[in-house]
């Protein structure tokens, strides 16, 4: 069997198990609560288990096979005495799921022929085997007939003396009871109408006897029935249209050159469109037809970016898993709600968001709901709610998680963050509660009175805020003390063609994301105020900002020094988490659909830059992280 085979298969098992854990869990909602047990999705649970055995049995990985039977075997029990469903039983389905995934993934990373690999596996299905045997005998002990000496003896099936329904009328000899053996025994000289069922009558019956099943072809009406017969047929068959796959597997690489090529599509586009030597030509035909080659290669660039674009719902219904598990261990109520998870991301942004979101809900069922009794003293309802929404904002995807637990407590924060030394006693008053939330990320950073497998060691929040920020994206905290807190991130919703301001300092050409530009403005004369060297500032609106010369980012001193006012410059007005900042340029020459390429190693020590494209003239251009320009700026103004 070739690698490749497995490999691919292995993908295809990962998507079925997915499915699994889906339904266990609706499983579970539906059955410990009291309801009757879904059939239905017995049944959908025992084939996947099944086409998981039956598929890993063909490529040999005998692991695979061992675990799938035990929980198959288990489940086929469920589904002929669904009423034997415990919750042991969940338990150990979810544990073969977990050891499932875990024999699927050390295949995928280091091939072992499929077999176990761990006494843990191996203690799995000696566990599974033996609740199986603890239910079938427990079935068979309910089964034991009860003593003789019943009201009602063998239900009256075996019953001798006299009766008034007598044995239900099966064994009865009497040929004159009025309902005779449900004429299931009925003498040959008994004359009915509806004899036998009228499924072996005699010649002589009624034209509508029979079910229609034994027609004689003499009858009149005959020659109509084979035809409705011939009609219902031709309708079945024309019903049974073939199912035709919309969508096919296709190797992410495949996409990612795909995406280079439009790519540069996109960038050699302007190159020919807006040729310096084309400038002083009158081609009209030649404009109508770059204006609509300019069209469709928008719209190429728009569907190839919609390729990579996967539902957010395979990360958040992994969630729901994690909830269940946690709330179990931390002995608390909480009910999961899932909203937005149609929302599309890129593929690249998604597989990274699985992290955050973990440690946050973590964090939200650990510190920020409450216990039951808790809840209840707090005149709450006693299961506390998580709601996890997705929703698509011009450019961005929000994420927000949003519980109804007890909220940040402003003062705790503030105490660990003075011992911790990051603030001083006398800045804590002025201290917004924005600023007070911002401790959460810092490395090492818990309130948590001890360390736990679930939190405590302070690592949670900082893996997220640096998840989130090499993502190009933000994290925002809001909290109300006694109701709760909400996370918010925001991603872009993709990395690779962003939409750019391209500006020129100079003789080097910038490009600043279109998301992080506020303003741009056109300064004839404005007077600017030195703080001192390399930190200026001006009048913005209502508020003083700070100004800046990009100079700066390469280590030079900026030409403001020497300058008392701006004059025939423009100011791009940069905002990062409610942070704002102008930076100064000679021109500026549009707005573009930008191809982020890495950047070269020698511009790495360089704490700025996210990347770099080539213009449209030809140009290369330095695409500005403006966040880490911002706050490098404003620890320089702060030290």
């Amino acid at each position: 069997m070739e690698r490749e085979d497995v490999l691919e298969y292995l993908i295809e098992a990962k998507e079925c198990l997915e499915n699994i854990e889906t339904g266990l869990l609706n499983f579970e909602k539906t059955t410990l609560d009291g309801s009757l047990v879904d059939r239905d999705l017995l049944d959908t649970l025992f084939r996947h288990f099944h086409t998981v055995k039956g598929s890993s049995g063909f490529f040999g990985l005998s692991g695979i096979v061992k675990v799938a039977h035990a929980a198959e075997n288990l489940l086929d029990f469920l589904r002929k005495t669904p009423e034997a469903q415990d919750e042991e039983t969940l338990e150990i389905l979810l544990t073969a799921l977990d050891h499932l995934n875990e024999l699927v993934i050390h295949e995928e990373n280091e091939p072992s022929g499929g077999d176990l690999y761990n006494e843990e596996q191996h203690q799995l299905i000696t566990r599974t085997n033996q609740k199986l045997e603890s239910l079938k005998h427990s079935q068979v002990q309910d089964q034991i007939t009860p003593n003789q000496s019943t009201t009602t003896p063998e239900f009256g099936l075996f019953n001798d003396t006299e009766a008034k329904q007598e044995e239900f009328g099966l064994f009865t000899t009497d040929s004159q009871e009025e309902k005779k053996e449900f004429g299931l025994f009925t003498p040959s000289n008994e004359k009915e109408t509806n004899e036998e069922f009228g499924l072996f009558t005699e010649k002589t019956t009624e034209p509508n006897e029979g079910f229609g099943l034994f027609i004689t072809p003499n009858r009149g009406e005959s020659s109509t029935k084979p035809e409705s017969l011939t009609n219902t047929n031709t309708q079945t068959k024309s019903e049974k249209k073939p199912i035709q796959k919309k969508d096919i597997r296709i190797d992410t690489d495949k996409l990612d050159s795909l995406l280079d090529i439009v790519g540069e599509i996109v960038i050699n586009e302007p190159m020919v469109t807006e040729h310096p030597e084309l400038k002083h030509l009158k081609l009209d035909n030649y404009q109508k037809a770059a204006l609509q080659l300019k069209k469709l290669i928008r719209n190429l660039q728009e569907i190839t970016l919609s390729l990579r674009m996967v539902p957010i719902a395979g990360v958040f219904s992994r969630m729901e898993r994690l909830v269940r598990d946690t709330a179990k261990k931390t002995g608390k109520q909480v009910e999961l709600i899932i909203s937005g998870e149609d929302t599309e991301i890129d593929k690249s942004i998604i597989e990274e968001m699985y992290d955050p979101l973990v440690h946050i809900i973590r964090n939200a069922i650990d510190h920020g709901l409450e216990t039951p009794e808790e809840r209840k003293e707090s005149g709450k309802s006693p299961k506390g709610k998580i709601q996890l929404s997705a929703i698509q904002s011009g450019k961005e995807v929000w994420i927000e998680v949003r519980d109804d637990g007890k909220g940040l407590n402003r003062d705790r924060i503030l105490n660990k963050a003075l011992s911790l030394g990051l603030v001083h006693q006398s800045e804590i008053e002025t201290l917004s509660d924005e600023n007070v939330w911002e401790f959460l990320f810092h490395p090492g950073f818990s309130t948590a009175k001890e360390v736990t497998d679930l939190s405590g060691r302070g690592v949670g929040l900082d893996v997220v805020r640096k998840n989130v920020s090499t993502l190009k994206g933000f994290v925002d905290v809001s909290s109300v003390y006694g109701q709760g807190t909400v996370f918010l991130i925001r991603v872009p919703l993709t990395l690779a063609i962003i939409e750019g301001l391209v500006v020129r300092k100079a003789e080097t050409y910038f490009i600043i994301p279109s998301i992080d530009v506020k303003e741009s403005l056109y300064i004839q004369e404005e007077p600017i105020h030195e703080l001192y060297k390399n930190n200026h500032s001006f009048q913005y609106r209502e508020n003083q900002i700070s100004v800046v010369d990009i100079d700066l980012l390469f280590g030079k001193d900026s030409e403001l020094n020497s300058q008392n006012q701006l004059e025939k410059k423009y100011v791009i007005v940069a905002e990062s988490h409610e942070k704002q900042m102008g930076i100064v340029f000679d021109e500026i020459l549009g707005n573009q659909s930008i191809v982020i390429k890495p950047i070269s190693p020698i511009f790495k020590n360089i704490n700025g830059l996210a990347g770099c494209t080539i213009l449209g003239n030809g140009h290369a251009g330095l695409i500005l992280d403006v966040r880490k320009l911002i706050n490098q700026h404003m620890a320089i103004v702060s030290s």
